[in-house]
């Protein structure tokens, strides 16, 4: 307690999964940068989706080594080693000082103070440090924004065959919304579609394989998600040009028709046309972004077998992953039944009777993990299009 009482602003302890933590007191709901060290409690499932997907990535090994050099209270890095089962011991990191106190008393408090090197470290002077050094088995990178000036020096850090996880907070920038700071922060070309949070979780993970790719490494998602104000993208690491070449030959464009809908991959946009050629409207081209799958069938389905699976601190996460496995992995857009209805001309239907429908006309078909009245079907709009408005019509 003599720790915590020296510190000079108010404190309270909350609890988070098996961990214990003592953590800023605020008014806010949601924390900001402007707290003396960060936590931010509605980032809670992003900490639960970090323990399992690293407990099913790394099954079977219980000696790996964790490293978070934005950790602000310690609150995932703690999680990872109490919960997760894979990890033996830690480095983390933070450029405020109050952050390492308090990481201090918290890792004391959860009786992990030899298992956890802590530093008052910028976070790529750390993530350097640790490429040269000792790399991690797996690298934590949630930094309040944007990823991406953290990205190369976290590739370095990740051990081979080992897993880096990767959040992102500024979706306006990643799902199109706001298209100039899109190509000025990621180099991206993007529209604001009505599968944004898709648009998001692809273009994040395309930056990131590119970055790995630029190193000789090969980057791929193993578990992706979007999740209210966060994207996250954990994807596998391995060594050589073949790994990097296999992972970057993956990263496409996505041509968008703002009047039907209508939507395809493309590899290349040098022979793109502006006119679609079913409808005569707008196409829009997007990327560069991930068209590849988005997680590892093998991975997602160790989680929901897990013996994590059954406990209540991952019912939310649980509740993501369960959507998630149903939708078909190599479809890189959805559809918005509301704005599928507006063209109809019509109510939107109900989603389940939507993918029921298309399920009996032999299309793959389901609700997004992300919106529950978006679906994720390889149909194309023009059919969609003719189901609502025989749904709406009974």
């Amino acid at each position: 307690m003599g720790a915590v009482s020296s510190l000079p602003f108010a404190t309270k302890i909350v609890k988070e999964g098996c961990a214990e933590l003592v953590v800023p007191e605020t008014s806010e709901q949601l924390a900001t940068t402007r707290l003396p060290a960060f936590y931010n409690p509605l980032s809670k499932v992003s900490r639960d989706i970090a323990v399992l997907a690293t407990n099913a990535y790394f099954s079977g090994s219980g000696s790996g080594t964790v490293a978070e050099p934005l950790a602000g209270t310690g609150a995932r890095v703690i999680r990872l080693l109490l919960e997760s089962g894979v990890f033996s011991e830690a480095v983390a990191g933070d450029i405020s000082e109050w952050a390492v106190k308090l990481m201090k008393i918290n890792v004391e408090r959860n009786g992990l103070g030899g298992r956890v090197s802590i530093e008052r470290s910028d976070a790529n002077l750390l993530l350097s440090r640790l490429a040269t050094e000792d790399r991690a088995s797996y690298v934590d990178i949630d930094p309040f924004g944007s990823p991406v000036k953290f990205l190369e020096n976290g590739f370095r850090a990740t051990g081979r065959r080992g897993l880096i996880g990767v959040s992102a907070t500024d979706l306006a920038a990643l799902s199109g919304s706001s298209r100039r700071t899109a190509l000025w922060r990621y180099g991206l070309t993007l529209v604001k579609t009505s599968f944004f949070k898709e648009v998001a979780i692809r273009a994040l993970t395309a930056v990131a394989a590119m970055t790995a790719a630029r190193l000789g490494l090969g980057a791929e998602p193993i578990l992706s998600v979007a999740y209210r104000h966060f994207v996250r993208v954990f994807l596998s690491v391995d060594k050589g040009r073949r790994k990097a070449y296999e992972a970057a030959a993956k990263v496409g464009y996505l041509v968008y028709c703002r009047e039907c809908l209508n939507t395809f991959v493309m590899k290349s946009i040098s022979n793109w046309t502006e006119k679609c050629s079913l409808c005569g409207g707008s196409n829009a081209a997007l990327g560069p972004i991930w068209t590849g799958k988005l997680y590892e069938r093998s991975v997602l389905e160790k989680i929901l077998a897990s013996k994590l699976a059954g406990d209540p601190t991952y019912e939310e996460a649980m509740k993501l992953f369960m959507m998630l496995v149903q939708e078909p992995e190599d479809v890189p857009w959805s559809f918005q039944l509301a704005e599928v209805s507006r063209r109809a001309r019509t109510s939107p239907p109900k989603s389940r009777a939507v993918v029921d429908r298309l399920r009996e006309l032999g299309y793959r078909a389901s609700i997004t993990h992300y919106d529950r009245a978006a679906i994720k079907t390889d149909a194309p709009a023009n059919i969609l299009l003719q189901l609502v408005r025989e749904l709406a019509g009974k």
